[in-house]
C-alpha cells in the first residue's frame, strides 16, 4: 500500500514523531531519523540547501536522503525539500495571512454586536477544551519531580510567548529559589544558556510561529544533559520533539496574536501543584516574600 505523504510541514513533524514513537507504518533507522529530525530543526536552511549539501552536512550518500524521502511517501527529494520551501514561504506571511482569514471568516459570519468578543471566547474555550481532552496526568507528574527536584530552573520564552515565561517565573520565585528567566535584554541568551548543569531544568515555552533561539536552546540543553520541560502548542511541535516532558496548550484562532488562556491555564495548574508538593517549604518561601515586599512596601492593597 502506498504511503501518502505530508502535505505541509506540520504534517511531517507529526509524521516524525509518530516514526519515532513506533506509532505508524513507516519504519526508519537511527540514523534516518537523526537526518529527518536535523531537517525539520533547520526547515529554512533546508530549504535553500540542495541534496548534495544535505548529504555532506549529514555525513550520509545522495542515495540515502532520496530513499528517506521515499519512504515518507515523496517520488524523491525535490517533492520532500518542497513542504520546507513552501512553509518558509507562508511562515514570511504568517501575520498578514492570519488577519486575511480573520477577515475572511467575519465578513462570512456577519458583524453582531458581540460577534468579536463571542468569536474570541468561544475559540478560547475550545482550546481550554483541547488542552483538557490531551491532558496526560502521568507526564504531568513526571514535570512537578523534574521542578522540585531540579537544582536550579531557567525558564525560556520569547517574542510572543515571553508574557508566559514571566508569569511562570515572577510566581514560580515565589515558591522555590534558584529560578532564572533567561534572554532577557542586557546579555545574551547563549550567555544565559552556559550557566546549565546535568542537574539543572530548561523550562522552554513557544507557540506557532516557533521562536528558533527556544528552540536552539532546547538544542543546547540536551548537548549539557539538561532536564527539559516545553510549554507548546502541539505534540509535534519543535519543541515537543526535543523532550517527553511536555505540556500541550492548543491556540488555534485566526488572529495575528496567538490565544494564550489555555496555555496561562496550564501554567495556573503547574503552580497550583508546586505548591502542594512543596508545602511548608512553599509557605516558609512566601512568608519570606511577603517579608521583603513588605519593607519595601511594593504593593498596595
Amino acid at each position: 500500500m502506498a504511503i501518502t505523504p505530508p502535505g505541509n510541514l506540520d504534517e511531517l513533524r507529526d509524521l516524525y514523531v509518530k516514526i519515532r514513537t513506533g506509532q505508524h507504518e513507516i519504519r526508519l533507522n537511527k540514523r534516518n531519523i537523526a537526518v529527518l529530525k536535523h531537517m525539520l530543526d533547520t526547515p529554512g536552511e533546508t530549504a535553500a540547501k540542495s541534496i548534495s549539501e544535505l548529504a555532506l552536512e549529514n555525513d550520509i550518500n545522495v542515495s540515502a536522503i532520496t530513499r528517506l524521502a521515499q519512504k515518507l511517501g515523496f517520488k524523491g527529494f525535490p517533492g520532500l525539500k518542497a513542504i520546507f520551501r513552501d512553509s518558509l514561504r507562508q511562515r514570511k506571511n504568517f501575520y498578514s495571512e492570519q488577519v486575511k482569514n480573520f477577515l475572511r471568516k467575519g465578513a462570512s459570519e456577519g458583524d453582531g454586536k458581540n460577534s468579536i468578543l463571542k468569536r474570541v471566547i468561544q475559540e478560547e474555550w475550545s482550546n481550554v477544551m483541547l488542552m483538557a481532552d490531551s491532558f496526560d496526568e502521568q507526564r504531568f507528574k513526571n514535570i512537578i519531580q523534574l521542578i522540585v527536584n531540579a537544582d536550579r530552573i531557567l525558564i525560556v520564552g520569547l517574542r510572543g510567548s515571553y508574557p508566559l515565561a514571566h508569569y511562570l517565573g515572577f510566581y514560580l520565585k515565589m515558591i522555590r529559589d534558584q529560578v532564572y528567566l533567561i534572554g532577557q535584554a542586557g546579555h545574551t541568551l547563549a550567555d544565559d544558556l552556559s550557566m546549565l548543569k546535568p542537574k539543572d531544568l530548561l523550562v522552554a515555552i513557544s507557540i506557532k510561529p516557533y521562536t528558533k533561539a527556544t528552540v536552539d536552546a532546547c538544542d543546547m540543553g540536551k548537548l549539557q544533559s539538561t532536564d527539559i520541560i516545553a510549554i507548546t502548542d502541539s505534540p509535534s511541535s519543535p519543541l515537543a520533539m526535543e523532550t517527553d516532558n511536555f505540556i500541550i496548550a492548543p491556540t488555534e484562532g485566526d488572529y495575528f496574536f496567538n490565544p494564550l488562556v489555555s496555555a496561562i491555564i496550564c501554567i495556573e495548574t503547574l503552580l497550583s501543584e508546586l505548591v502542594k508538593e512543596l508545602g511548608d517549604k512553599a509557605i516558609e518561601r512566601l512568608q519570606h516574600t511577603e517579608h521583603i515586599l513588605g519593607k519595601l512596601e511594593a504593593e498596595i492593597s
